[in-house]
Order: structure tokens, then sequence, then C-alpha cells
């Protein structure tokens, strides 16, 4: 089945994930399993981790009501473990979940490597993608979805299909983008069109109004963040590196977009090997010649 585990421990932005998960969950006929996480003591009798209980279950009630809005099963979950995130990576793989929804408040603590937090070692240890979410609106007002894309390796997939899903369950329009040199010739901007065309009518299904963007450029993230402000959402995606130091290695442009976003962010950490998102099966063979823009 597809599940998406999504830890409740910020009141403030509970609402706006449940809803994303439950639009994804929905739309895969899967489900949702909002997690609270008690930090475990010694006597299990101890009255900080009796508050603790008493917290996390209000915060899965108010969950359950959340959920009950948007027609999906939901199945609460409270866990006692000795740490938090490695609580939301247990309890993920036990419940084989597809996909972590993860809050992101911050627009600036996001640096080159999230080592230290709760967010990176949910990352570094879970078997699944990981969606980091800054949020400012209800996804279901989501109209507009802007996909960078740097190549067409299979690593590229993972997030077009979070963000083709997303733009199903929302009826949202979505563009993909690609930026070029400045100095690329017309011809090859035209074939870099086609396949990009050609990858995009094979993978999105034909429901899901999709745009096509090549813009020659040498500044990348510029590009980025101007087309972002004619659009409600950015999907970027980071490959998980399981190394010593952290759990998602961030480039300095990535860096660079997130903090300057003024719409909402997804940034979908994904494991080092290619895991689809989709219920269904879907393949395509890449074409190699649409190379990286940096």
């Amino acid at each position: 089945d597809f599940t998406v585990v999504v830890p409740v421990y910020n009141p403030q932005t509970e609402q706006f994930l449940l809803e994303m998960a439950a639009m994804l969950a929905r739309h895969e006929s899967g489900r949702i399993v909002p997690l609270a996480i008690a930090t475990a003591h010694i006597h299990m009798d101890a009255p900080p981790l009796t508050v603790a209980l008493q917290k996390g279950q209000a915060l899965l009630n108010k969950a359950l009501d959340l959920s009950q809005g948007f027609a999906v099963q939901a199945e609460p979950l409270i866990r006692i473990d000795d740490s938090i995130a490695l609580g939301i990576s247990r309890a993920s793989r036990e419940q084989d979940a597809s996909l972590i929804v993860m809050g992101w408040g911050n627009r600036t603590g996001l640096r080159a490597k999230l080592f230290g937090n709760v967010i990176d070692s949910v990352l570094w240890a879970s078997h699944c993608p990981v969606a980091i979410s800054r949020l400012l609106k209800a996804p279901s007002q989501f109209q507009t979805i802007l996909v960078p894309i740097e190549n067409l390796a299979p690593s590229a997939l993972g997030a077009l299909h979070f963000a083709q899903i997303l733009a199903e369950a929302t009826q949202a329009r979505m563009t993909l983008l690609h930026v070029c040199a400045r100095n690329t010739p017309a011809n090859k901007i035209a074939r870099l069109n086609q396949q990009l065309t050609h990858f995009a009518t094979q993978i999105v299904p034909a429901s899901v109004e999709t745009s096509i963007q090549i813009l020659p450029s040498e500044d990348v993230a510029r590009s980025i963040l101007n087309l972002s402000k004619s659009h409600d959402l950015v999907v970027l995606r980071s490959q998980r590196q399981r190394t010593s130091a952290g759990g998602l290695a961030v480039s300095d442009l990535t860096t660079q977009i997130t903090q300057q976003l003024t719409c909402s962010v997804i940034l979908l950490g994904e494991p080092q090997r290619t895991l689809t998102m989709l219920s269904r099966s879907q393949s395509y063979s890449p074409n190699p010649t649409l190379q990286p823009s940096r």
C-alpha cells in the first residue's frame, strides 16, 4: 500500500503537511500515518514521559480530525523511542512507508549539510524519500508547480513523479524547466525542447497540463527564482548521501534558491538508489543528450 508517514510535532505546520499527505495518499489509494514520538526514559512511569505521551496524543487527535475531512484512511501512531529522528525512521520502516513528509519552517536554516538536527538524521537513516516541505498556503490552493529538470537521468525521476502526483491531486498546472548555457544554438534548444517534451509525455499523464521552458542563461539560480514568481510551488531534488557527516548533500545552488524563494518549496531527499514514488509501474529510457546545465 502507498503509505505516507507525517511526523506531527509543530501545530503551526501540521495542517498543511497533513493536507498534502492526504491528497497524495488519496490519489494513490493509500493511507497516511500521523506519527508522534515521545522520548524514552529509564522509568516508564516518569512524569516527563507521561507529559510527552499526553502531548503526542493531543497532536494525533488533531491530526485525525483534520484527516477525516480529506476522505483518506488515517492510522495515528505514537511511539516511545530514545531518539526522535530514529523513532521516525524506525516507525516509517515498520509501516513500510512510501514517503515521509516533514515540515521545514526556518527559511535560512538550510545549510550545505543539515547535520545535527532531526531532519538530517531522518534523511540519513530512512529507507524511503523524504519531502522537506515549507508550505506557505494550503496544498489544495496550488495552481502552478515548477519542476527544474537538470537532466533526464533516472535519478531525476523522483522529483517529477512527486510533482506529477501532487499536480493530479490538486489539478494544478506543471512547468518543467531546463536551464542551458547562454550561447546554446537555436537548433540545439529546439532539440532539447523536443527531448523534454517527449520525456514529459511518457511520464506525465495527459490529465496534467504541462508546459516546457528551455531558458538559455549563465545564472541558473536567477532563472529558477524569476520563473518561480509566477508559481505556487517549486519542487527541488537532492540526492541523499550516507556519510559520517550527515544525510543530505545540498548544493550551493539549491541552498541559494531555497533561501530566496518567496513561494512554497519542497526539497525531496531521495535514497542513493533510485526509488519510484508511484504505486503503478512506469519506466523510461532517458535520452543522454540532454546534459546538465551546469
